[in-house]
């Protein structure tokens, strides 16, 4: 065997991996190597996978013209038109100090 570095398991975890290692013929170190080695892999096969999608999803080649026109009036007055029908909480500070939360309409205040 060679040199590792001890490890706390939790009790719960230490005795599902007897379990299993004694029907794989494993020791408990060698069971949770095991589990940690597909682990890596899993978790390195999934995140490859997601970035991959991301990048995909991602590319847009009109995002420049799309960003001048959100600078816009126009671009701004459409982003709140669509805030507006898409989210039915809304939180305002005027200029008062006084935060109103608006839901459905109904307006609800409450001093800072």
């Amino acid at each position: 065997m060679s040199n590792g570095v001890p490890v706390r398991l939790s009790e719960k975890l230490a005795v599902r991996a007897r379990a299993v290692a004694e029907m794989q013929d494993r020791s408990l170190t060698e069971q949770v190597e095991h589990w940690a080695l597909l682990g890596q892999v899993v978790e390195e096969a999934i995140m490859s996978a997601t970035v991959q999608r991301l990048k995909v999803r991602s590319h847009d080649e009109a995002l420049g013209d799309r960003l001048a026109f959100a600078k816009t009036p126009e671009g701004q007055s459409k982003a709140a038109k669509l805030i507006h029908e898409r989210n039915p909480i809304r939180h305002d500070i005027n200029g008062t100090g006084t935060i109103r939360v608006l839901r459905n309409g109904q307006k609800r205040t409450k001093k800072r």
